[in-house]
């Protein structure tokens, strides 16, 4: 019984055989029929022109049937739509293709292999969206007719218009791609280059059949090099378009990212080490990147960001922290290059803010939970847990909250900031700052021990940079200082000089027991009566006149009085003190006006022995005016 299943088995691989043999005579056949190059170049234009309107180019073409059935052809190309800049979506000196045998019993090619060289790539992005490699619906190659295992391509290169912009040139010096029929068991390995540097990429995919399907994906690894820099994404990847369900994690570890940089052509390098890792899941319209970390020189930041595009409008949400952001050096670190010195007595740089950031927000909503340790102001002004809550409406930011911890008190507020008008709304308030930390913290000469200060404002503004948002701005700005002492010599012996001999304690310092500001800006000028008061130990000041940030200038006066006892200075002669100049330096004099009635009571003072001046001095002493401080806030 056993025999004669034996025998039955070889009948059948006997019979087998043969029918493999006579197939491939059939093959053979019917392959020879299409050996005619001028045949096949024909059919082939023929059915390009069907399929997608487009012209194809074939110097020689010439069919070869052993080892197995495959095609050349040289001097191939394929036309670009009329409106691209190039003649040709692409160009190769040498195609090679082979065929799937058994489908070519059945008079069709499925593509096996592709092999070219000298490959030149021509794609184009028009103004109005369209695309040079798009094909009009309905006339795409079907999946059916592809079924490659082999692709490589050597000496080649890929350019990319896209509306107007600088064409990207990708250099292929090779690309070697290995699969498993209907695509399974993908297998890349590649050589580019771009701008003088070189990219390793190599990867595999677990099923590449349902490329192009909406929410198709698989499972897989890529791996890049650049120089020193690598980057690893593993997991699950969305293959078309419309991406579905997807999750993988990514790092990157660029030591020297200098190369990294120069390949991806974005011009601002930041000269420091780049490290990060995020996991990227994918559900529907909703992407999210978890677990971010990233490490930019010295500085580290965590965060969580949510994309969703189900909604009519894309929605964000970003939740971000950050351990320690010195301003200054980040910018640096950023690849920007130092900011020139200020001219001498500007406040503020006249360089465009990021308005263009915010602009890049328009046509989504979003929300943003910003908290940082520690941030150093470029002003050198520290602030501990800083936190901000904002949200996004096009290019609108409204900032509902923010708050932070600095110069020993604490400072919060809210804003709006609108890209397109470049209008800003602040309202903040310092609570409990000293003024000494200010002076330390800013790097100024003058030491200054106390003066808790509390500062409120409520502006509104417009302009380009940070000197046209300080011309600009209209709203109150009311200023209190408490108690300070002044160690400076210079300005001791100002007092001792501008009030009297025997009122100054130390005329290496002022002790100020206050100081007070109310300023009603108004398209950048603030001006009134008893807008700005002083008190000293030994001295009062009450000033009127103006602040004018548009040319950050200031033109107050005032008549110093003593607080108590006699008084024999420059003050009891002259009718008011002038404090005018720059903001950040101005200068304190005599006014003009009243130089020549200071003159005048100085010799009537010297004719009448002084009896004058004393009986003045002693007036004064017992009638002062009210607390210039409380005086400026008293007024409307």
């Amino acid at each position: 019984m056993g025999t004669d299943k034996m025998r039955r088995w070889q009948k059948w691989a006997l019979g087998g055989a043969l029918l493999a043999v006579l197939l491939f005579a059939i093959a053979v056949i019917y392959a020879h029929r299409l050996a005619d190059s001028g045949q096949l170049r024909q059919i082939a234009q023929d059915k390009v022109q069907e399929k997608w309107s487009r012209e194809l180019h074939i110097g020689d073409l010439s069919v070869s049937l052993l080892p197995f059935p495959h095609l050349q052809a040289t001097d191939v190309s394929l036309d670009n739509p009329d409106w691209a800049q190039d003649r040709h979506l692409f160009q190769a000196s040498r195609i090679s293709a082979r065929f799937a045998l058994l489908p070519l019993l059945r008079g069709r090619f499925v593509l096996e292999s592709l092999r070219f060289e000298g490959l030149k790539g021509n794609l184009e992005i028009a103004e109005d969206g369209r695309r040079s490699w798009e094909l009009s619906a309905g006339r795409k190659l079907q999946a059916k007719d592809i079924d490659l295992t082999d692709l490589h391509l050597a000496n080649s290169v890929v350019q990319i218009r896209s509306r107007g912009a600088e064409p990207v040139v990708l250099e292929i010096d090779k690309l070697d791609i290995e699969a498993s029929p209907q695509l399974r068991n993908v297998e890349f390995d590649g050589l580019f280059g771009r701008n003088g540097q070189s990219l390793e990429l190599k990867g595999e995919f677990a099923n590449l059949a349902s490329f192009g399907i909406p929410g198709a994906s698989t499972g897989g690894m890529i791996f890049a090099k650049i120089a020193k820099s690598t980057a690893l994404l593993k997991g699950t990847f969305p293959i078309s378009l419309e991406p579905q369900n997807y999750a993988f994690s990514a790092t990157i570890d660029a030591p020297e990212a200098e190369p990294f940089y120069r390949f991806l052509a974005i011009e601002r390098r930041p000269p420091v080490p780049l490290k990060l890792d995020l996991q990227v899941q994918g559900s529907g319209q909703k992407l999210y990147a978890r677990d971010i970390r990233l490490q930019l020189g010295k500085r580290n930041l965590l965060g969580d960001i949510q994309f969703d595009r189900s909604a009519t409008r894309p929605v964000f949400h970003a939740n971000l922290h950050a351990d320690r952001i010195d301003m200054t050096q980040t910018m640096l670190d950023l690849g920007n290059p130092p900011l020139p010195v200020k001219p001498q007595g500007e406040l503020f740089y006249d360089r465009p803010l990021p308005w263009k950031l915010l602009s890049a927000l328009q046509g989504m909503d979003g929300s943003i939970d910003a908290h940082i340790d520690a941030l150093r102001l470029r002003n050198g002004i520290e602030v501990r847990d800083a936190k901000a809550r904002a949200s996004t409406r096009d290019d609108v930011m409204t900032v509902s909250s923010f708050e932070g911890k600095l110069l020993g008190g604490s400072a919060k507020g809210s804003g709006v900031f609108a890209a397109k008008s470049r209008h800003v709304t602040l309202d903040m308030r310092l609570d409990q700052t000293e003024l000494g930390q200010w002076f330390a913290q800013t790097g100024k000469k003058a030491r200054i021990d106390g003066g808790k200060m509390q500062v409120d404002m409520r502006v509104e503004t417009q302009g380009e940079s940070m000197k046209q948002l300080a011309a600009h701005i209209t709203g109150p700005l009311d200023i209190r200082i408490g108690p300070a002492k002044i160690h400076s010599e210079q300005a001791g012996q100002a007092e001792y000089w501008l009030n009297g001999i025997f009122s100054a304690k130390d005329a290496s310092r002022v002790d100020m027991a206050c100081l007070a500001a109310r300023l009603p800006f108004r398209n950048g000028v603030a001006k009134g009566s008893g807008i700005v008061g002083g008190r000293s130990e030994a001295s009062q000041l009450l000033t009127s006149g103006i602040v004018d940030m548009r040319s950050q200038t200031l033109e107050l006066q005032g008549k110093i009085r003593a607080r108590a006892g006699i008084s024999l200075g420059i003050s009891t002669f002259a009718n008011d003190i002038k404090i005018a100049g720059r903001v950040g330096k101005p200068d304190v004099g005599l006014d003009e006006a009243g130089a020549v009635g200071a003159l005048a009571r100085i010799g009537a003072a010297i004719v009448t022995s002084g009896i004058s001046i004393v009986a003045t001095s002693i007036w004064d002493g017992a009638n002062p005016e009210s607390d210039p401080c409380q005086v400026v806030f008293a007024r409307k």
